[in-house]
């Protein structure tokens, strides 16, 4: 028996996508476990990462398992006008909070490095909990157009034409080029400032084991977004771009099975595989 891209889709759904449900949840748990000791407590970074743990937990769990429910259930987003408008809406802004919260990371660890004490500030707990909390609060807000652009029409959760494109490249912007930018900037502007902090006499604080650790770990999780975001940019834009035109059966099987495996398989990659990149 030959099996369709379709099969090959819906296979990969059931037992690859399962799988990186399980051991992301128990790895980010795991993750949550070790840094809330009271002593890691003291260090921003570390917030940064406990609060993008709980944010991978909710978006792997909201993202996944409705794939799954759906493989042998009637899709909701087919009947109910409520969960249409949620399912895109929630899961987006779950992602857009989790990717925001390692660009502060970032960020942070940059902070750190620099030799302004004005700069320094930025890594104190205290404010890092402030930026988490108004992280939280703004993306919902920011990402609320997209649940007032889907619609429930003729059972079927789709997008309004004209906002189809909009989207495409908002989304292509926004969740896939902004944050690898920005974590990459702020990575290598961290990598050369620690390399000039090493021969001074104030760098003690800086190079202390729990913060080079700490960015050692933030660093390999930002090589894995980039990995698995670089087929979304281009991906999103020609489906919004494509949208209209006339395809064959086979075009659109292509294209179904290559937007799945960017957007909704190697993007949950990156919150499930924490903990084994940090391990590794």
């Amino acid at each position: 028996m030959s099996w369709s891209l379709t099969d090959v889709r819906l296979w990969m759904i059931r037992y690859i996508t399962s799988f990186i449900w399980a051991f992301g949840f128990l790895g980010n748990l795991i993750i949550i476990y070790v840094l809330t000791r009271k002593n890691f407590f003291r260090n921003s970074c570390v917030l940064y990462l406990l609060a993008a743990s709980i944010i991978n937990i909710l978006s792997l769990s909201w993202g996944i398992l409705q794939s799954l429910y759906n493989l042998d259930h009637i899709d909701p987003t087919t009947y109910s006008f409520v969960y249409c408008k949620l399912r895109q809406y929630i899961n987006h802004t779950l992602l857009m909070i989790g990717r925001s919260l390692i660009v502060f990371a970032c960020i942070d660890r940059y902070a750190i490095c620099n030799g302004s004490a004005r700069f320094r500030s930025f890594c104190q707990p205290k404010l890092a909990i402030q930026m988490i909390i108004a992280n939280i609060f703004i993306w919902p807000i920011i990402t609320v157009h997209i649940a007032f652009e889907q619609v429930l029409y003729k059972n079927q959760c789709i997008m309004t034409s004209p906002y189809i494109i909009i989207y495409g490249f908002y989304s292509a912007i926004v969740a896939g080029i902004v944050p690898p930018v920005l974590m990459t900037i702020f990575s290598l502007l961290t990598i050369r400032h620690r390399r000039e902090l090493r021969t001074r006499l104030n760098a003690g604080r800086i190079n202390s084991r729990n913060d080079h650790t700490f960015t050692v770990m933030l660093f390999s999780q930002v090589f894995i977004y980039i990995i698995t975001t670089s087929l979304f940019p281009a991906i999103t834009l020609y489906k919004a771009i494509t949208n209209t035109y006339i395809k064959s059966a086979q075009s659109l099987d292509i294209e179904a099975f290559v937007f799945f495996f960017s957007t909704s398989f190697l993007v949950y990659l990156n919150p499930a595989s924490a903990l084994y990149v940090y391990i590794a």
